[in-house]
């Protein structure tokens, strides 16, 4: 069984096609996109048109939880840019995807079983997201029996085998290689580069995971968030960085 795996997406539609292009090429047996579709300065009615006839299993991520908001009233810029620009149709879709998903012997989700805020590989230190320990993730993970776990959230691509055998992946950003929360403690995610990343994951006697971060015209990305207002975004998308 091998499965492609794509998260945080970010309504970025020129990343998207080339994973997507990449994934055709490789021809997994299932592809699970763990959520945070559209919300973002890009092509959030776009990429979700693509999404829902893409033929894959979706897990909801916690932007595409708040785009179900009856108004935009207290929505972020990313989420109110996306919430203007889709239809209640498709607020609707992003709204009531599953927030996990047992497939293949993976348990799927966004962030974390049972919260999609939480961070599960990672700990926020200095002001900037960090890997953190196996002990501290398998700790977060008490009671979750599946064999693979597939995470995003983050945006940032990591395996971890931990001490009961479980492997915990996280595919990386499809579309946003960089961004800066400030819910405290406040912080800031780098992926370093531009690239769309996203992982094949093959189950057979072991499990093995293939991170993949591939070129796709992200000044067209860029150029499109600045077009939009937001300097930060295209800064991002142009660099995997959050400041020069």
């Amino acid at each position: 069984m091998r499965i492609g795996v794509i998260a945080d997406i970010h309504g970025n539609l020129l990343a998207l096609e080339a994973v997507l292009d990449q994934l055709q090429r490789a021809a997994p047996d299932i592809i699970v996109n763990l959520g945070d579709c559209a919300s973002g300065p890009l092509w959030p009615a776009e990429t979700v048109a693509r999404l829902k006839g893409a033929g894959m299993l979706h897990v909801r991520g916690n932007h595409d939880r708040a785009l179900g908001a009856a108004s935009p009233d207290g929505l972020g810029r990313s989420d109110r840019f996306a919430w203007e620009r889709l239809d209640a149709a498709d607020r609707a879709w992003l709204s009531t995807l599953p927030a996990e998903h047992f497939a293949a012997g993976a348990h799927c989700v966004h962030a974390s079983p049972g919260d999609d805020e939480a961070y599960l590989m990672e700990a926020v230190a200095g002001g900037r997201l960090l890997p953190d320990t196996a002990a501290a993730v398998e700790a977060r993970l008490a009671g979750t029996t599946a064999p693979l776990l597939l995470c995003g959230h983050s945006h940032l691509p990591r395996v971890l085998r931990l001490s009961n055998g479980m492997v915990v992946v996280n595919p990386g950003s499809v579309g946003n290689p960089a961004y800066e929360d400030e819910t405290p403690p406040a912080h800031i995610s780098e992926s370093g580069s531009p690239h769309a990343r996203f992982a094949l994951v093959t189950i057979a006697d072991t499990i093995t995971v293939e991170h993949h971060a591939i070129a796709y015209d992200w000044e067209a990305a860029s150029a499109q968030a600045r077009r939009n207002g937001r300097d930060d975004w295209a800064h991002a998308l142009s660099t995997g960085s959050v400041r020069p």
